[in-house]
This record gives C-alpha cells, structure tokens and sequence, in this order.
C-alpha cells in the first residue's frame, strides 16, 4: 500500500511507504519467557511503537497473552500446529506460516528464534542467537539436533539478511555457513530496566534473608543446561569454601541435578523465578559467577553489570567479547582453582571489587534495547527497500 506525506512548508513528499511486516511470536509466552523470548519481546514492543506508519502481524503458536499486544499498529494470530517438536516445526513454518503470510499480503517475515518457513517467497530475516548445535550436538536431544544441524544451514541461504547477537557468532555464522559477510547483522541483547543498583543495605539483607538463609552470595543466572558448567561452577565452589570463603552460592534456573548437588553446603537452587525478583538477587549479590562453555551472547553477564556487580565470567566464545574488559577476571571455564581464588580476592579485597563494579556499570551503558531495537529495524528497512 501506497502513502504518500508531504512537508508542509514546500510540499516535497518525505515518505511513500507502508509495509506489512510479519513477526515469528511463537516464543512470546506469558511467564514462560527465556532468553530469546526477552529478546524478542524487547525489540518487538519498541520497533513497533516506533513505527506506527506500517503494519505489524504477530504470529503465535498458541493463545495470544494481553501483554503481547504491543498497539494499534500491531494485530496477533495464533496458527496451528503449535510448534514444539521438530516435526511440528517444518509444518507449522512451512504450511501455516506460508499460508499466513500469503493471506495478509505480508511484505516481510522476522523469525527471532531462526527458523523460516522453505515454502514462501516473502523476504525473510532470522535471528541466529548461536550456533552451539553445530559444535556440540550432544548437548542437545538427538530429534533437536539432527533438525538444528539439517535446517539452518538452508535457512542462512534462504534469509534475505541475517541478524545475530554478538560478533562472534557473526563470525561462526560466517564460518559455518559460508555466507556474505554484509549479509549479517548484529543486534546485541541488553539489561531490561529492572536491573539497576540497589539503594540500601536493608534491600541487600532482605534478598540475603530471602535467598541464602541472611548470608552474603554469589549468584548463577540461567537454565541448568550442560553448557553452562554448573558442575564446574559447584566444584570451584568448593574449593572455594575449603579456601576459607564465607560466602553462599544462589544458582537461579530450573534445576536438572541429582540430590548430591542440591545438598551441597552454602549452595541454595531457587529455581526459575519472575524478572523483578530475579533483578533483585542479582543486585543484592557480592558477584556473578558465570563460567558456561558456550554462549553466542550472556545476558547474565551484561545484567550484573548493570546491576553493579562484579563478574568471573568464561573466557570461551562471546564472553570476552560481551564483557569488554569490564569483568572481575575471564577464566578457564574448567580451572576451578583459578574461579575459587578470583572469587576468594572479590570476598577480601574491597579495591579489586569497587574497581570490577565500576568497569561493569561503564560497560553497561554500551548496552540499550531502544538501541537493538533501531538496529533491527534499519536491517528490516534495508530488505524492504531492496
């Protein structure tokens, strides 16, 4: 469709474009979002209410919550099947997305979550977070894998441009797919607004009382995947507390572990919890431990800097990147002596810690939604013009 604006004081037309773009919500879940789902609700609300000059259609998998809802430029449309295995992916992108985006005449298809539809001609754009199913099938359940591992390969030739979060994966993209490198994008994740420094020690104890039975605690923040090293993050905790460190460890994910794990002394699972309690631990905590093996961003990461709150993170894939000279120490993810001793210096010395907090809180401001979201749309804006 057609609009044309013109200036007022010269009658020059300044835009001539609407567009309906089609959006991939399959995982805007109400209370269920991880991290993709932040990521795309936080692009999705803001490129939308930026642009009230086109249209946007929100494609779901299952009933549309009212929060998703994100304005009067904005419709939603929940589609059959709903998609969580892998065979139900190929029909629901495939069929019904096709079908969708034929039927409203859609001018692009976004998909966050990577996956497009091999049936349409409509120009599509996906959000490759990580290629970890390349590197580490194993970590995945075979049906995943086989599908991750036979898709996105002819999902990256398919996709018009590509965006992904962080220059390393832009990298292994580029490496594992062989494709242009002006055809990717990055996009960065961001700490939602929740995450900020607390403004009293009364706020800190309250979380300690809460979390960790009233004592100081380091946390983890994340699913309790084998990626993520929560048995070497345990066994540097270990060390750590025969090191003399008095702190608690507070893991913060749905948990996977046997008994064992869960009794360790000083060690507190709290399971998933809602983004403003979430918030709140991070904050109240003395650092954040975060050694996973693989990572094509690490929120966590960015969210305790935010938080100002120092941080051991992996020295493996996007965490140097991600950090930016900002954390407490970069380490082997499997040098538990050298995690035990980094977190035994943030428990003793108070000069190496207000430094690591300041360097985070700097590093923070390198990170903004409203600024993810513009550069999505400007990725968008260059296929639709193309």
């Amino acid at each position: 469709m057609q609009i044309t604006a013109y200036a007022a004081d010269n009658c020059q037309p300044i835009f001539a474009t609407m567009a309906r773009i089609a959006l991939n919500a399959r995982l805007l879940i109400s209370g269920r979002l991880e991290g993709i789902g932040w990521f795309t609700h936080e692009c999705y609300r803001r490129m939308i209410a930026a642009h009230p000059e086109h249209q946007f259609q929100l494609l779901f998998d299952r009933s549309v919550a009212e929060e998703f809802c994100y304005g009067m430029n904005a419709s939603e449309v929940q589609l059959m099947p709903p998609a969580r295995r892998p065979f139900l992916y190929d029909a629901w992108f495939d069929y019904a997305v096709t079908r969708q985006l034929n039927r409203w005449k859609a001018d692009i298809f976004v998909s966050t979550d990577g996956m497009l539809s091999r049936r349409t001609k409509v120009p599509q754009i996906p959000v490759f977070h990580d290629l970890n199913f390349m590197h580490h099938p194993e970590w995945m359940p075979a049906r995943e894998a086989k599908y991750y591992r036979n898709r996105f390969p002819e999902f990256a030739r398919r996709a018009s441009r590509i965006m992904t979060v962080s220059d390393y994966s832009r990298q292994d993209i580029l490496s594992q797919f062989n494709v242009s490198p002006e055809k990717i994008e990055v996009i960065s994740n961001a700490p939602a607004d929740d995450y900020r420094p607390l403004k009293s020690s009364e706020h800190v104890d309250a979380q300690r009382d809460a979390r960790a039975d009233g004592n100081p605690y380091f946390v983890f923040v994340g699913s309790l995947h084998p990626r993520k090293n929560i048995s070497g993050l345990l066994a540097a905790y270990t060390i750590y507390r025969a090191m003399g460190g008095q702190y608690d460890l507070v893991i913060a994910g749905e948990s996977m572990w046997s008994d064992t794990m869960r009794n360790q002394d000083g060690v507190h699972f709290c399971g998933r919890m809602e983004r403003k309690k979430l918030a709140l631990t991070v904050a109240a905590s003395e650092g954040l431990v975060f050694i996973p093996w693989f990572e094509g961003f690490g929120v966590p990461i960015v969210e305790a800097f935010a938080c100002g709150v120092p941080v051991i993170a992996s020295n493996r894939t996007s965490m140097p990147e991600v950090c930016g000279g900002a954390a407490a120490a970069l380490v082997e993810p499997d040098d538990h002596e050298t995690i035990a001793t980094v977190m035994k210096k943030l428990e003793n010395d108070s000069a190496f810690r207000n430094d690591a907090i300041e360097r985070g809180l700097h590093r923070a401001k390198d990170y903004s939604w409203d600024d993810s979201a513009n550069r999505m749309w400007e990725c968008i804006e260059q296929v639709l013009k193309a």
